[in-house]
C-alpha cells in the first residue's frame, strides 16, 4: 500500500524529513481481540468451576444439615421448656392442695378450741376468749401462683370459686381477730372494773350496765359475726376442695394429691348436711 510522505523546509540549509503514516495491521486487532476473549473465557471458567454438581450438592447437603440441626435445636428446647413448665405447674397443684388443707384446718381449730363449746352458751359473748391474732397472709396464694389454671375454662372455674373462698378466709380471720382484740382490750377491762367477781351468774342487764350499751352491742355483735364468717368459710373452701383434687388428678394424669377430710366439723356445718355427707 502506497505511503504519504510529507516535506518541511528549514531555512537555507533544507534537510527533508519524510514522515511516514502506517496503515492499521489488522492481524494486530484480530490477535487482541483473541487475547481479551481468552482472558474473559479463562475468568468464566474460574468463575463458574466452583458451582460443579457435586460442589452444589455438598453445598446443598451443608445448608440441609444445618437446617435440620436448627430445627432438632429448637424442638429439644421446646421440649425441655414444655418439660419445666410442666415441673412448674404441678408444683403449685401440691402447693394449692396444701393452701387449701391449711386454711380449711385453721378454721376448725378455731372451731373446735374456742367456739364450740360454747356455742349454745347465750354468754359466748363473754365466754369465748380472746386470742393472740391469726396472720391472715400465712399460706395464701396470690393470682400469679395459680396461672395455670388460666389454660382451661374447668381451671379457670377453680380459679374463681378458690380466690372467692380465700377472700373468705381473710374476712373470717379479720373478724376473728377484731373480736379478740375487743374482748381483750375493752371487754376485760370494763369487767374487771365493774367489780363482778368470776364465776358469778349475772345478767344481759348487768353486763349492759358493766360494758355500756354501745360496748355491749360490740362484742354480742361481733362475737355472731365471727362465728357466721368461719362457717361461711369453712363451707366455701370445702367445695373448692372437693372441685380441685378431681381436676388436678384429670389434669395431670396422677392421683399423687393430699387428700384430706373432716369427718368432724364442730359445728360449722348444719346438722343435716353432715346426715347426708354419712350416708
Amino acid at each position: 500500500m502506497p505511503t504519504q510522505a510529507a516535506t518541511a523546509t528549514l531555512g537555507p540549509s533544507s534537510t527533508e524529513f519524510v514522515v511516514k503514516t502506517a496503515a492499521p495491521d489488522s492481524t494486530k486487532f484480530d490477535s487482541a481481540s483473541e487475547v481479551v476473549q481468552s482472558t474473559f473465557s479463562s475468568d468464566w471458567a474460574t468463575l463458574v468451576k466452583p458451582f460443579t454438581a457435586d460442589a452444589l450438592a455438598n453445598g446443598l447437603a451443608t445448608l440441609i444439615g444445618a437446617l435440620v440441626g436448627a430445627m432438632l435445636a429448637y424442638a429439644l428446647q421446646r421440649k425441655f421448656q414444655r418439660s419445666q413448665d410442666l415441673k412448674a405447674d404441678l408444683v403449685s397443684a401440691h402447693r394449692l392442695m396444701f393452701v387449701l388443707l391449711h386454711q380449711i384446718n385453721t378454721i376448725v381449730l378455731i372451731q373446735r378450741d374456742y367456739v364450740f363449746p360454747e356455742l349454745k352458751n347465750s354468754g359466748r359473748f363473754l365466754s369465748i376468749p380472746a386470742t393472740p391474732p391469726f396472720d391472715t397472709r400465712k399460706n395464701v396464694l396470690e393470682l400469679p401462683e395459680l396461672s395455670f389454671l388460666l389454660c382451661s375454662k374447668g381451671g379457670r372455674a377453680i380459679l374463681y370459686d378458690f380466690y372467692m373462698a380465700q377472700e373468705n378466709y381473710i374476712e373470717a380471720l379479720n373478724q376473728w381477730n377484731i373480736r379478740s382484740a375487743l374482748h381483750l382490750e375493752r371487754i376485760q377491762p370494763a369487767l374487771a372494773a365493774s367489780g363482778i367477781p368470776m364465776g358469778a351468774i349475772v345478767t344481759d342487764k348487768d353486763l349492759q350496765k358493766a360494758f355500756g350499751t354501745h360496748l355491749f352491742g360490740s362484742i354480742v355483735n361481733s362475737t355472731d359475726n365471727s362465728i357466721v364468717s368461719l362457717k361461711r368459710s369453712f363451707e366455701r373452701l370445702i367445695a373448692v376442695k372437693q372441685k380441685t383434687r378431681p381436676y388436678l388428678v384429670r389434669r395431670f394424669g396422677t392421683s399423687d394429691f393430699t387428700e384430706f377430710d373432716f369427718p368432724e366439723t364442730y359445728g360449722l356445718t348444719d346438722p343435716s348436711s353432715e346426715t347426708k355427707a354419712a350416708v
